[in-house]
């Protein structure tokens, strides 16, 4: 033990002299440059191929049946620069992707990225190939980090933890569980960059904090200075605490370890899902719990100990304290999240490279690892004198509803009220609902038009549209298949598919498609053509039953931004929501015992987080007509209170990223200012001060003379 303590103070002061940090700071450069140099070297490469066979591709035309489109579908293959791109499993479903009045290719980047992916090393992601300037961001954070290693003077420490993980990491290298190495590595990386940045972290609130950074003119030392010193003591407080140390361990550990308990099985989509889902929410519930935790103990341990004594009595004000407190909060939070981040987009990008299926490819790409805007139909609503005009006479007309009234069992505004609800209802439903049919005589076609509205900027970005549906019929059983067709009435195109009720289903629509206004409108035939004995004999049958679809089952997606920026847009609005769940920990934790503190801050978080579902079981809750009148009114109370709650946490419960990012949709700016405001901004002013009010005026110094 002796020896080894004395090499490693021997090491150790060999790396804080200053020529050594200059040889490891020229070997950081020589090394990132060839490793990424090499990276850049062998993207460009692949992009080339690509941008070879997306060429090639452009000039299949199946309808002229030239020598491209005849190769294509006879064999699966082309041939760009005298190498043969394709096989047999292109060509099982190539014929799909012809336009059938053009002739050319849909989806020509996603084709042209499947030709080349046997000539892609396994372990580059596309996203290196399709945004080169990821190689260099990645080249540049992994300077830096390696920088910032060398110059903090840890450079032993990591090197030993590394060769560490390396040597763990080495026993299912052998066995080959290539997931498990990836893993084992990640988790030794994170905790590294954890430790990094926390070390950083320290050394930059250290001095902001220093008396010679910044004072008044009488040597007071100013609010940053007060700030900082507050934010860098939680800092510190944060791995000393056990309870918020464990959380922190917890996520670093666990994360990594997820992608090994997806089942590698499932469609790569899935495996992506799953995974997103898991991670995100690891990630954002463990940071909130240790927020919640951590902001009330720091401030309650420090009033029950006395320690605020030393505080108090020190030029700083309360608020300054507060301020602090929720400053080294929401920086342990950025660092968290920072490291989650890049730890789930780097997982994400490796299991997005088990899609060697073209299909399984293509579903990645456009329904997970991208951000798609849905555009509903558009349904006709009755206007207030039309519905209030059917209800009237409805009313009129029911002689047992209107005796009900008359006896002052309901009241007539209620039975309206009712009444409307239904007529609205029911009208809308009706527009949902295709009856059998729709081409009579084969000529004239009178199945319901829908409108897709506002999509202008996909027709202007003339990328392919998906049309998703979930339709119901019949018994709606799982083993049943139905025919349908959709018609575009503006250029008269049609399309028929076959579709299992109640299962999703999707088809690629052209951008072309899309009128100058920016409606697509499509028309929903419920049947379909049979071509026996021959094309010329052709006949449509309708279906045996109505098929009907409810409000969200039926939409166009195209895609509106790139997975990268959705997915940090989503990291904001988490962020944004912990520094909320931070500033209530520190404000009840003013007031209150920590027991008392944590529990109504978990309420908080909770009931933001159940918004929805308490909205939803408040809107369906009815009192008890039978029990006695003092139970009711308990009742009556209980719903308005939930109902109370879930009007006031609405925007915490909306704020729901996570959601979206896994489903592939937009995390639009404009809700993510809406929630910086509201929530971070708004809410945590509001408590801030609430807090600041009561704790001004609560006397901290008193002493009990025990103890």
């Amino acid at each position: 033990m002796t020896l080894l303590k004395k090499i490693w103070r021997i090491l150790d002061d060999l790396q804080k002299k200053l020529l050594t940090k200059l040889v490891l700071s020229g070997l950081v450069v020589a090394v990132v440059l060839a490793i990424f140099g090499s990276i850049w070297n062998q993207a460009s490469d692949a992009r080339a191929r690509f941008e070879g066979v997306v060429a090639v591709l452009r000039e299949a035309d199946a309808v002229a049946e030239n020598a491209v489109a005849t190769r294509l579908l006879g064999a699966g293959e082309i041939e760009v620069d005298g190498e043969v791109y394709g096989g047999p499993d292109v060509k099982a479903g190539i014929a799909a992707f012809f336009d059938e009045e053009t002739g050319g290719l849909m989806q020509i980047a996603e084709l042209g990225a499947l030709f080349v992916a046997e000539s892609i090393p396994e372990w580059m992601p596309s996203a290196l190939i399709d945004r080169p300037e990821f190689i260099i961001w990645a080249g540049c954070v992994v300077f830096i980090w390696l920088l910032m290693v060398v110059w903090t003077e840890i450079t032993v420490s990591v090197t030993l933890t590394i060769l560490g993980t390396m040597a763990i990491a080495a026993i299912p290298w052998t066995q080959g569980y290539i997931g498990v190495v990836v893993s084992v590595l990640g988790v030794g990386l994170l905790v590294i960059t954890f430790v990094l940045l926390i070390r950083l972290l320290l050394l930059f609130l250290s001095g902001l904090a220093s008396p010679r950074s910044s004072a008044s003119r009488h040597g007071r030392p100013t609010i940053l200075v007060n700030i900082a010193a507050v934010a860098h003591t939680l800092i510190r407080e944060s791995i000393r605490l056990r309870i918020s140390f464990a959380f922190i361990v917890l996520m670093l550990v666990t994360l990594p370890l997820i992608p090994l308990w997806i089942d590698s099985d499932e469609p790569v989509r899935y495996q992506l899902q799953n995974f997103l889902s898991d991670s995100m929410s690891l990630v954002y519930t463990l940071a909130a719990c240790m927020t919640l935790v951590l902001s009330c103990a720091t401030v309650s341990f420090e009033v029950r100990d006395r320690q605020i004594w030393h505080l108090v009595t020190k030029p700083m004000g309360r608020l300054e304290y507060m301020l602090g407190k929720w400053v080294g909060l929401v920086s342990l939070n950025l660092i968290l999240l920072t490291i989650g981040g890049v730890s789930i987009f780097s997982f994400t990008q490796f299991l997005g490279t088990r899609a060697t299926d073209p299909m399984q490819a293509i579903e990645v790409y456009d329904e997970v690892l991208t951000a798609r805007v849905g555009v509903l139909p558009t349904f006709d609503r009755l206007t207030e004198d039309e519905v209030r005009e059917k209800a009237t006479s409805e009313y009129d007309g029911d002689a047992i509803l209107r005796s009900e009234v008359d006896a002052g069992e309901r009241t007539y505004a209620d039975s309206i009220r009712s009444i409307v609800r239904r007529l609205r209802k029911e009208h809308l439903d009706k527009q949902r609902a295709v009856s059998p049919g729709g081409l009579e005589d084969g000529k004239e076609y009178d199945g319901r038009v829908y409108e897709f509205r506002g999509l202008g900027p996909a027709k202007a970005r003339g990328q392919n549209l998906t049309l998703r549906y979930q339709f119901h019929i019949g018994r709606s059983e799982s083993t049943d298949r139905y025919p349908i067709m959709f018609r575009f009435p503006s250029s008269g195109e049609q399309v028929s598919q076959d579709f299992v009720p109640e299962q999703w289903h999707r088809l690629l629509v052209p951008a072309a498609l899309i009128d100058g206004d920016g409606t697509l409108r499509v028309q929903i035939l419920n049947g379909g053509f049979s071509f026996s004995p021959s094309d010329a004999t052709e006949r449509f049958f309708a279906n045996g039953a109505t098929l009907f679809f409810d409000p969200t089952d039926f939409e166009v997606l195209w895609q509106a931004a790139s997975f990268e920026a959705n997915f940090m847009r989503a990291m904001i609005v988490n962020w944004t929501k912990l520094a909320f769940l931070a500033m209530l920990g520190v404000s009840t934790a003013t007031f209150l015992s920590f027991p008392i503190a944590v529990l109504l801050s978990f309420t908080v978080f909770i009931g933001g987080s159940m918004t929805s579902f308490i909205t939803n079981s408040v809107m369906m809750f009815r009192p008890d007509a039978d029990a006695i009148l003092p139970i009711q009114i308990v009742q009556v109370g209980i719903a308005w209170i939930a109902s109370s709650v879930a009007f006031l946490l609405e925007p915490f419960g909306r704020a729901s990223p996570n959601t979206l990012v896994i489903e592939g949709r937009l995390v639009a700016w404009s809700g993510v200012l809406r929630d910086l405001w509201v929530i971070g901004l708004l809410w945590s002013s509001l408590v801030l001060g609430l807090g600041w009010a009561i704790f001004r005026r609560r006397e901290l110094a008193t002493y009990s003379g025990h103890g």
